[in-house]
């Protein structure tokens, strides 16, 4: 585990002090690995890969989990609720258009998507047994985005929607 996390640390120094070179924020053959904390079915974190089919549009997989708990303090009963979800997902580059209204287009590539899959919900109990159980469901949502390249390879992206919403670092290869 030290020596990945020595890894990851090497190569977004890498890309942090690199030249700036910018091209066009999003094209055709693109591959953008995106990771991020955020809300969805609770607290979580979420996984990304996505590839440009074409200038305008993108293909990808989407992973997640998520957990929020309650409890009861007088009965000492506590509650956990755990959703993992896998999917794929589409979305529409509009930042090729920016320039008509005067944005930088090199640096941000704002999009729209839908996400589809499903979802492994997973509760339980210090209660009792009885009250464990674990269901799987289809999972299908929409989310509006952005990234904002500060180096060529190197972005901060931000997406509202649902299942999912996050804000993160995305690493364009």
């Amino acid at each position: 585990m030290k020596k990945l996390l020595t890894i990851a640390l090497f190569t977004i120094s890498c890309l942090l002090y690199s030249e700036s070179i910018q091209a066009q924020s999003f094209e055709k053959g693109q591959k953008n690995f995106s990771v991020g904390v955020g809300a969805g079915y609770g607290i979580g974190a979420n996984a990304t890969v996505d590839y440009g089919v074409s200038d305008l549009i993108s293909i990808g997989i989407i992973g997640a989990v998520s957990s929020y708990s309650y409890g009861y303090g007088l009965l000492g009963s506590n509650f956990r609720l755990t959703y993992i979800g896998v999917g794929g997902r589409g979305a529409v580059h509009f930042g090729k258009y920016l320039k008509e209204i005067g944005i930088n287009e090199d640096t941000l590539d704002p999009y729209v998507g839908v996400v589809g899959g499903v979802r492994l919900a997973k509760y339980s109990s210090n209660y009792s047994s009885y009250y464990t159980d674990a269901d799987l469901r289809p999972m299908i949502g929409g989310f509006i985005g952005a990234r904002y390249y500060f180096k060529e390879k190197l972005a901060i992206y931000a997406e509202g929607g649902t299942p999912y919403s996050s804000l993160g670092i995305s690493i364009k290869f």
